[in-house]
């Protein structure tokens, strides 16, 4: 059997990308914002693709479990790796992120543009994001592939002592200044066999264009699946506007945060669904729909106030997604390490973190890539286990997706 080093390969990151919907404004008086490039639209529908099929596979695996992931973080740390992969192995990457672009260069000047765009969109709403290679020391990264991180993913290249103690805490502290102390590391150890960590990451900082009001919120009683209840305090919107779809089976309440690009949207089970049903029924195509039919709503909204952190180890789910191959022996990364073309992924961690109050939401994400060598009610109440989505509308890029089973 090949022997093969081990090295890690670490993103950390927030941003999550959805499909763009042909979705009604609240209101006429939205900032002009430059059309999103055919390319970029490409990037985004492929980005949700892999978004949707990451979240049901996660969400089935978690059951009754909160769950709350940065697809768009995954995607950026794996797609630094891909930059660093070839033959099958790349190929395998490039299904399994639903990468559509015709060449890596469109692939890879996508993930600029809208890291670019994004953070510009509203004043209002914070939006920062950075990447980062740390590498052993005794190894010597291809040039072609620094580069094409530096060129495009801004990504700034540091060799570090991998057997001082130090290394470690570098890289967290790194992580925990990109994400405003809301994770304060990705890197649990430094073992022998890693050789590398690149790290992508995103913080995301939004408050509500209509503020919930802090002498309104007082508990009430949310519903759990298993038809017991916990009391929970609830925040109340009285005098706001938002977007109300429902039907049958779904209420969409789509809340806009600062000058409204950004906002959540929630998706809450009707009559006998359960969360499972609507994760099973969301697509990018499924969701524009919904949002085209929303209509404006100011009717009162309660919504549980709550803060959650996440951490999930992602190797099982993207297996399952069709790149097994990049964790295997028969894994090829040869054009990431001088010298060195027996590379395989050991690991993917993700870790994230929201908090969600009367004045808005601010949320984090990261993830780790290890790479190794080889009828209409009155009011609305959402006081039962939901999904939930936070969008900028404008490009159609949803910067996280999660479901709340039980609020904490």
């Amino acid at each position: 059997m090949k022997n093969f080093i081990k090295t890690s390969v670490a993103g950390l990151a927030g941003a999550v990308l959805l499909l763009s919907a042909c979705q009604k404004e609240i209101t006429d008086s939205t900032p002009d914002v430059r059309p999103v490039t055919a390319q970029e639209a490409t990037a985004i529908k492929s980005s949700n693709n892999f978004a949707f099929r990451a979240f049901a596979s996660i969400s089935e695996d978690e059951g009754t479990k909160n769950v709350f992931i940065s697809p768009l973080s995954i995607s950026m740390a794996l797609g630094m790796a891909y930059n660093g992969a070839d033959g099958a192995t790349k190929e395998a990457m490039r299904k399994t992120l639903a990468l559509e672009l015709p060449t890596d260069n469109d692939i890879n000047q996508a993930y600029k543009s809208l890291s670019e765009l994004l953070p510009a969109l509203d004043k209002k709403v914070q939006f920062r994001s950075a990447n980062s290679l740390w590498y052993r020391n005794t190894y010597q990264l291809q040039a072609p592939f620094v580069k094409t991180n530096q060129t495009y993913f801004d990504a700034t290249v540091q060799g570090l002592n991998f057997d001082s103690p130090a290394a470690k805490d570098q890289i967290n502290s790194w992580v925990q200044n990109k994400t405003n102390d809301k994770i304060d590391k990705i890197v649990e150890e430094i073992r022998p066999e890693h050789v590398l960590f690149l790290v992508n990451a995103i913080y995301f900082k939004g408050t509500w264009t209509y503020p919930f009001d802090k002498k309104l919120t007082q508990p009430g009683l949310f519903r759990l699946e298993n038809g017991s209840t916990v009391t929970h305090d609830f925040m109340h919107l009285k005098n706001g506007k938002y977007l109300l779809y429902q039907d049958n089976t779904k209420q969409l309440i789509d809340l806009p945060y600062g000058n409204r690009h950004f906002s959540m949207t929630i998706l809450l089970p009707q009559g006998q669904q359960q969360v499972s049903d609507l994760v099973n029924e969301l697509t990018g195509e499924n969701l524009a729909a919904w949002l085209a039919a929303a209509d404006t709503s100011g009717m009162e909204l309660y919504l549980p106030k709550f803060k959650l952190a996440y951490e999930k180890e992602l190797k099982e789910t993207l297996t399952q997604l069709g790149m097994g191959i990049a964790f295997s022996n028969s894994a090829d990364f040869s054009q990431m390490v001088e010298g060195r073309s027996d590379l395989a992924i050991s690991e993917v961690k993700h870790k994230t973190f929201v908090e969600v109050n009367e004045e808005g939401t601010e949320a984090a994400a990261v993830t780790s890539v290890g790479v190794s060598v080889t009828s209409m009610p009155p009011s609305i109440r959402v006081d039962r286990p939901f999904v939930f989505l936070i969008r900028e509308k404008s490009s159609g890029a949803i910067l996280f997706i999660g479901k709340l089973m039980q609020p904490e």
